[in-house]
């Protein structure tokens, strides 16, 4: 499978490639597991000089050898070292200008051995205006590597040029990957978007495995649902590294979460956490680990003070696991396979509504930078109040423009109830209500009925079906 997108991350690290001309940078890359961090920087340096040096958990004179045989790659007389400090300096002293040096996993230092954190950065300080190469570390323990380069108390703090986060890919490109292995239909692409997300490395496991063409239930089985399935640990294995000790709280919220419980006090009865303890740990879970976002309502004049918000789970591999596998763990580890699936195949269409609101909104941030809604808006999210939820409601402050918008993911068309019951709850919306002009929008997937196209003909609606978001969000 073909490298896809990052063009904005690629142009930005050749942008920084070209300042190491005068000096050194050092920048930090991180991001979830299998999000892409690796394959990124190997496309970036592909035609430059460079070094890959991965950092494992071993010995740290073995794993100076280690070391010392990749750079002889590129520097046939380095020496085999005993000390990080020199090791580093021979590295930069010998390498011509212009080289990337990447180190993977950078935050496995820290079990190897962590004074090499305190030689990394005398050495960076000693070097830094002396050579012209662009040193890239990477790392998949987000919050490790937070506490390594942001904590003031940690000997590397405020040595990074330049800091990124490689978040998931959208919608858009994931599209283009499943095309990529003959999976075209729009549904079936939701479908695999809803559970695999925007991580690249799924799609390309896909590929590997054999499952070009296949719906997403064949697929589910070969990669999640047998013994051998490559993916079958996949989610316990990343999140017991990042929780450590405190996996049992961290997991029991995450399953609340993962469940549709989205408020504190329910998110701390479903999952026997006490409220006045909950607090830090969905802190944490959206701050610090960034597997949860913190939402409030779109027309909040001020969200960070609102009252109103609601967690929900962001990555929609472990949000899966957590709903289907790990509440039923008992069947998934004797391997009661079958019984997993069949509740799998019932319920998957609520999980998938709820993404499916989610690409909707992508596909109209497509629409509103290619000028093809009735305004411009500058803020989309969704609405609720106790009683009531409104999917979009996108506007804009200076126009007073406002659209309301429902996503119906349904098997049967979409009626003039549902248009009907977005105008009365658009009334609730306490957003210049004496003073806007409002549009409303519906995006089904099943169409509509005829009733529903005359309504939407009198009253200022426009309605989108599927086939209107695969013009939008997928490749020419």
């Amino acid at each position: 499978m073909k490298f896809h997108n990052r063009k904005t991350e690629l142009e930005e690290f050749e942008r920084i490639w070209g300042l190491c001309s005068v000096s050194a940078h050092f920048t930090i890359l991180t991001g979830r597991r299998r999000v892409g961090k690796t394959e990124l920087v190997k496309q970036f340096y592909a035609n430059k000089p460079h070094l890959y040096f991965f950092i494992g958990r071993k010995n740290p004179v073995l794993l100076l050898e280690e070391l010392s045989e990749v750079a002889r790659t590129r520097i046939q007389d380095f020496p085999t070292m005993v000390k990080f400090d020199e090791w580093l300096k021979f590295l930069l002293n010998n390498s011509e200008p212009g080289t990337v040096i990447f180190i993977d996993e950078f935050q496995n230092f820290k079990f190897v051995d962590e004074s090499i954190f305190s030689d990394f950065q005398k050495v960076i300080d000693e070097y830094k205006n002396k050579v012209q190469v662009h040193i890239i570390v990477a790392g998949s323990h987000i919050t490790l590597m937070d506490k390594i380069f942001t904590d003031s108390k940690e000997p590397l703090f405020g040595r990074a040029t330049e800091k990124y986060v490689l978040n998931p890919m959208q919608f858009k490109d994931i599209s283009e990957m499943l095309s990529e292995i003959r999976i075209t239909n729009i549904e079936s692409q939701i479908q695999w978007y809803s559970i695999f997300g925007g991580i690249p490395k799924y799609y390309v496991m896909a590929e590997e495995q054999g499952l070009s063409g296949m719906d997403i239930f064949s697929a589910l089985r070969i990669l999640l649902f047998r013994d051998f399935a490559p993916l079958k640990e996949e989610a316990r294995s990343v999140l017991t590294e990042e929780f450590g000790r405190e996996q049992p709280s961290y997991f029991s919220i995450l399953e609340a979460v993962a469940l549709g419980n989205s408020e504190m006090t329910t998110i701390a009865d479903k999952s026997g956490i006490k409220v006045k303890s909950i607090a830090k740990y969905l802190g944490q879970l959206v701050k610090d680990f960034r597997y949860l976002d913190y939402e409030v309502p779109v027309t909040e004049a001020r969200p960070w003070k609102s009252k109103k918000g609601r967690y929900f789970l962001n990555d929609n591999f472990f949000k899966f696991w957590f709903r289907y596998i790990y509440r039923n763990r008992s069947d998934y580890e004797i391997g009661n396979y079958d019984i997993l699936m069949d509740k799998i195949q019932q319920d998957l269409g609520s999980l998938v509504g709820r993404e499916f609101e989610k690409i909707s909104i992508q596909f109209l941030k497509e629409f509103n930078t290619q000028n093809k809604l009735p305004f411009k808006f500058s803020k989309i999210g969704k609405w609720w109040r106790k009683g009531s939820e409104i999917d979009i409601v996108a506007f804009n402050e200076d126009s007073k423009n406002i659209l309301f918008g429902e996503c119906k993911w349904q098997n049967r068309k979409t009626d003039i109830g549902v248009l009907v019951a977005l105008v009365d709850k658009s009334s609730s919306v306490d957003w210049n209500n004496n003073d806007r002009t409002e549009y409303f929008t519906v995006i089904s997937k099943s169409g509509y009925t005829k009733k529903a196209e005359e309504f939407a003909g009198q009253n200022n609606f426009t309605l989108y079906t599927l086939q209107d978001l695969k013009r939008s969000l997928t490749h020419p």
